[in-house]
């Protein structure tokens, strides 16, 4: 266990964000291959990041909450997004009330600052400052939803945790709106047929 002791402390020296090779590494009993197969250890653990083959960069720790009500939630389209660097916490659900609406076809939900119910998700730890610029990209973040914190209650206690809200969305007249979504195919089936009939 110390070689990766004694990596962890040669790569603690090493400035932020600047990318290095494996092979500039020397460790007093480590071959190549073990320091690059540790590396990959330190890869998992959040404490560097792979840029490409054979190079890596140290990063900033991250420990940061986010709460999901949407596809991203376990058994969801999306939730693959979330299988590698962020930790599910359990159920939870926020503490201040939103409204939360689909779109037309029902593929996705969104939630809107208005105070109509205690919103019901999952909860995530995320170890990874580039697991969050991915959910940014996945999520249309700032143009489309914005991320801000929130209070969530869960098993865990009340906590702060960052949530994509829609600030500027219309609230559609004909939808009730949900305390929870769920990844029904027959609903979103029905959504489709119920809009294409509005078309003709």
């Amino acid at each position: 266990m110390h070689i990766i002791d004694d990596l962890q402390n040669e790569i603690s020296k090493l400035p932020f964000d600047k990318t290095f090779s494996f092979s500039t590494l020397s460790v007093a009993g480590a071959s190549k291959d073990t320091i690059r197969k540790y590396l990959h250890r330190l890869h998992e653990r959040g404490e560097i990041s792979i840029v490409k083959r054979g190079e890596f960069k140290r990063i900033k720790p991250l420990n940061e909450l986010i709460f999901i009500y949407g596809s991203l939630k376990k058994g969801f389209d999306n939730h693959h997004l979330l299988e590698r660097y962020a930790k599910r916490l359990g159920k939870a659900k926020t503490v201040g009330k939103f409204a939360m609406f689909e779109d037309s076809f029902g593929n996705y939900p969104y939630i809107v600052p208005k105070k109509v119910h205690h919103i019901e998700g999952e909860l995530y730890q995320i170890t990874r400052q580039e697991l969050l610029h991915q959910l940014d990209e996945f999520e249309g973040a700032p143009e489309f939803y914005q991320r801000k914190k929130i209070l969530v209650k869960s098993h865990h206690g009340t906590q702060k945790a960052y949530v994509y809200i829609r600030t500027d969305a219309k609230i559609p007249q004909d939808q009730q709106p949900l305390k929870s979504w769920q990844n029904n195919t027959d609903y979103k089936v029905q959504q489709l047929q119920e809009f294409l009939n509005r078309l003709y």
